[in-house]
């Protein structure tokens, strides 16, 4: 790619977070001279990286053309890999969402999986490719902690690894493209702060409950990671009055997420003896019921909004957010919102407030496609300016 210097770094950074522009308002925009202003547009449209994008008539004076980001500047790919579904996104340069896809996953372990996610992302890239030019990143949301080398996993049973595993390298060998790796409530959190609640917010939290939980931080617009990129794992907190490791219903090694998860929600009711009517068969049922007004169901409800809201309450002490968000199969249902609530009002010394997630099930995607772009966009100004990473 043709460099094109530092002013032409600033010109298309005006243009990748903006709409059309003239040149005397990219002038305002970047405070470059008009002439420079010029220049720099002539150039970035001879690599193809701007068009023309019109004029816009009705108004006195010289009709002013407007530019914008080229159609075939590129585009990202995002993968959701969860347990039971892959997700699959594309977006141009701009952020716009121009193809998705989901499939349930159709196999465990971190190397059949990524021969699943490769798949996808080959029929993304053969739906787009054509129209928006080079794929330029891949994000890739994953349950389970990223270690330092942003590489290497563990903690990610839904996938059936029980210890330290490596899906890049897999994932490499069959996708042509840079791959930025996440966990996935991490990037459910980041989801949320780029077209979520968390819009404008420095410090906030996303708690994701589905069949399990876990805690995304963000401080002054930073994840926060940990030592071991364990940061709001909250599915270990020993809370009180949680019940023994030796009693703990099916796998047995987590703490919270066997109370607060679906497993849990499960669990308390398979111990319900008697039901009012046909019993629940999943958590989506009990919800149903709970929202119909059925007494146990309610019961139940209630009982792990208060688990939740203890579990904030005690985040709050030590990270202090101004915002959490409840996201997740379990943690987005409204009807836990009021308890949790009212739970965190009455522990935590300066309770922050509490939103279901605006994205629902898109969260971690979305945030897949954040990094993605952030990465494909960086990467992109440093070759228009001139620096290293052409």
């Amino acid at each position: 790619m043709v460099s094109v210097d530092s002013s032409g770094r600033l010109v298309l950074a005006a243009l990748l977070d903006s709409v059309p522009m003239t040149r005397p308002e990219l002038a305002n925009r970047t405070s470059l001279s008009r002439p420079t202003i010029s220049e720099v547009v002539r150039r970035l449209v001879d690599t193809g990286l701007i068009v023309d994008a019109g004029v816009r008539r009705g108004r006195p004076g010289r009709v002013p053309t407007y530019y914008r980001l080229a159609p075939t500047a590129g585009y990202v790919v995002a993968v959701d890999v969860g347990g039971d579904n892959l997700r699959v996104a594309a977006a141009d340069m701009s952020g716009a969402l121009c193809f998705e896809q989901r499939q349930a996953t159709r196999a465990t372990g971190a190397i059949r999986v990524a021969v699943q996610v490769a798949r996808m992302i080959t029929a993304a890239t053969k739906a787009v490719g054509d129209q928006l030019g080079p794929l330029r990143r891949v994000g890739v949301s994953a349950p389970g902690a990223v270690h330092a080398d942003g590489r290497t996993m563990s903690v990610a049973r839904n996938l059936g690894e029980e210890g330290s595993f490596d899906l890049i390298t897999p994932l490499e060998a069959r996708v042509d493209a840079p791959i930025v790796l996440e966990n996935n409530v991490n990037l459910a959190a980041l989801g949320e702060r780029w077209r979520g609640h968390a819009r404008e917010v420095g410090t906030f939290a996303f708690l994701a409950v589905g069949a399990g939980i876990g805690m995304g931080l963000v401080h002054d617009g930073e994840l926060v990671r940990g030592a071991h990129g364990a940061a709001g794992e909250v599915a270990y907190l020993p809370l009180p009055g949680s019940v023994p490791p030796g009693q703990r219903v099916g796998r047995g090694r987590e703490q919270l997420a066997d109370e607060a998860g679906a497993y849990g929600v499960l669990a308390a009711l398979d111990a319900r003896r008697s039901w009012p009517g046909t019993r629940p068969s999943s958590v989506e049922e009990l919800f149903a019921q709970a929202a119909t007004g059925v007494p146990a169901a309610r019961d139940l409800v209630e009982a792990e909004a208060r688990q939740l809201g203890l579990t904030i309450a005690s985040a709050c002490a030590i990270f202090d957010p101004e915002l959490v968000v409840l996201g997740g199969g379990v943690g987005r249902n409204p009807l836990l919102l009021p308890t949790v609530r009212e739970t965190v009002n009455a522990y935590a010394p300066f309770p922050p407030r509490i939103e279901t997630s605006a994205l629902g099930e898109a969260a971690s995607l979305t945030g897949a496609l954040f990094v993605a772009l952030q990465a494909a966009r960086a990467e992109l100004l440093r070759v228009v300016s001139g620096s290293d990473g052409g």
